[in-house]
Parts: structure tokens; sequence; C-alpha cells
């Protein structure tokens, strides 16, 4: 299969992903699955194009791209509780990616070349109209299944350029602006590179429908994801409860802890204030004592003027009296 030029595949994925928001953290982003196999040449790049190596029970994010070379092969439990086979010669992205058991789960993946095989989990069960693929020509509606879409390139001796889809078990749409169709178990839609016809279900599978080394791992796989798929997603309930009540408590704790400056300084300056204010009381008292300590002093200063003139008028009328008395003896 011929390869696209590595500006054209950049620049799809790029487009792509201006319909995910969030940071481009790995931190900041949903796991949307976890890897299960690698082999060969498999790279996984985030949005900001910064590239990994995966490794068995990595995590892949909610905006990663993913490219396998001629000889790379990845698989990927997802955490709607499918499965994810990415062939060789593919360029793909999870564009967004929301599993936690509510009625508002779904995905969107980019397939810009090549082609990989699901089994749906819970999402599709619900009938979600969020659950697509979308690819340069095409938009593949996912109602739960075992499907195989595939993009063969402009110039590549494949077949046919355009977008397929194989379904194996239930059913996707494949929609254009022309018209959409159903394609049904065994059966192989189309949507051709060129012009603008209305999507077609082929008389049959085409050949280039090959299974990869890896593809014993999807024999039973659909009744296996599906026989406990509700049991997961409960699970994924209790989890993403769980993890929104530790995130409550986390962003209280940091709450308190930005506060806390704030209150050890509301703390100091209302310390202040109580000693301000205690020392103002003080101050007041010892006026108040002052005060009464200079009346009490007056008060005595009084008392003992009063006493002196008292004393004074006393021997002065004494005084007076003696002479009053010689005086009369002298007549």
């Amino acid at each position: 299969m011929l390869r696209l030029p590595v500006a054209i595949v950049l620049a799809f994925l790029t487009q792509l992903a201006c319909a995910q928001t969030g940071g481009d953290q790995a931190a900041d982003r949903a796991v949307a699955g976890t890897v299960s196999l690698v082999e060969g040449d498999v790279r996984f790049l985030d949005p900001n194009q910064r590239l990994r190596r995966p490794a068995l029970g990595e995590a892949i994010y909610e905006g990663d791209s993913i490219v396998t070379g001629s000889d790379g092969e990845v698989h990927l439990d997802m955490q709607d509780g499918g499965y994810i086979g990415v062939r060789p010669g593919t360029r793909m992205r999870i564009v967004d990616f929301k599993a936690e058991g509510g009625s508002d789960d779904g995905f969107l993946i980019g397939l810009l070349e090549g082609s990989f095989r699901a089994v749906t989990g819970w999402i599709t069960r619900s009938g979600s109209r969020r659950a697509e693929i979308q690819t340069p020509t095409a938009t593949i509606g996912i109602r739960g299944t075992d499907y195989e879409p595939l993009v063969i390139p402009e110039g590549s001796k494949a077949g046919e350029p355009g977008t397929y889809n194989r379904v194996n078990i239930g059913e996707t749409e494949m929609r254009t602006k022309e018209g959409s169709v159903i394609v049904k178990p065994n059966q192989a839609g189309f949507v051709p590179q060129r012009g603008a016809p209305r999507p077609r279900v082929l008389d049959r599978v085409p050949g280039f429908f090959k299974a990869t080394r890896n593809e014993k791992r999807f024999e039973g796989l659909h009744q296996r994801i599906h026989q406990h798929l509700e049991e997961r997603r409960a699970q994924r309930i209790k989890q993403i409860e769980l993890r929104r009540r530790q995130g409550a408590k986390a962003a209280a704790q940091k709450s308190a802890a930005e506060r806390r400056p704030e209150q050890r300084q509301r703390e100091e300056a209302l310390k202040q204030k109580r000693t301000q204010q205690a020392e103002k009381q003080a101050r007041q008292r010892e006026a108040q004592k002052a005060a009464l300590q200079a009346q009490k002093q007056a008060e005595e200063r009084r008392r003992k003027l009063q006493q002196q003139e008292h004393a004074k008028a006393a021997k002065k009328a004494e005084h007076e009296g003696r002479r009053k008395r010689r005086a009369e003896k002298l007549e």
C-alpha cells in the first residue's frame, strides 16, 4: 500500500484534532484504552506531535494518533470494554473517546490510511450516534458490531482508492453528503476517493481484507466482550464516581491549602487588632486610674485645707476670747 506524504498525514490528523478539546498533557486528557499487544514499528503521537513508542499496558489517550509501519501492529483494550486491532500501514487518530458509563458516552476515530478491526463495547449498545469513524471520503456510524474500516489512498495498487467497511457482526452505516447505506454482516460498503457518488454495498467482500498474524484474537471475542459488558460498565461508573469524589476532595484540599496563607494573614491581622484593642483598653484603664488618683489627691488637699482653715479660725476665736477676758478684768 502506497504511503501518503507526512505533510498530508499531519494536516489531516491536525484537522481532526479540532474536534477534540482539553489539555495536551496526558494527565489532562481522558484515557481511551491500554495496549494489549504491540509488534513491529508502532508509534503514538500526542496532539503536539510528540512521538512515543508504546509498550504493553501503556495508556493511549483521547487526542493521540497511531502510526504503524509495514510490520507494525498494535491492539488496544478500550475503556468501554471494546477492542481494536490496528493493522500494518495505518494512520489513525482517536479524536474523541468518552466511556464513563453515561448516556453521553461516545467516540470519534479518524482513519486516514490503512485499516483496523474493532469489536465495540457498551458505547454502541445505547444506539449512540456519537460512535463514528471519519475518513477522507465518508463517515461510518457504528452500531454494536465487529467491523473493519479500510482506507486505500490514491496511487495504491491494493485496489480502487476510497473508503471501505466490512461488517462481521451487527451493522454499520456509511454516510456522505450524497446519501447513506447500511452494511450488514458478511458485506462490505464502499465510497470512492474521486467524484461524489452515493455510498454502496459491494457485490462481494474485496480480497484485500486479509487476516493479520494476530487475527485469532478476534475469534469469539464479540461474545466474550458482550457477555460481561454490563458488569464492566457498572464497574466503570463506580470508578468514575470514586475518581470524581477523590478529585473533589483533592480540589477542596488544594483550595484549603491556597486559603491557608490568606487565613494566616487574617488571623495575624485579627491578633494584631486585638492586641491594639487590649493596649488601648489598658491605656484607658491607666488613664481612668490616674484621673481617679488625681481626684482623690485633690479631695485630700481640699480636706486638709479645710482642716487648716478650721484650726486657724478656732485659734483666732480662742485668742479673741482671751483678749476679751483680759479687757474685762482691767475694767
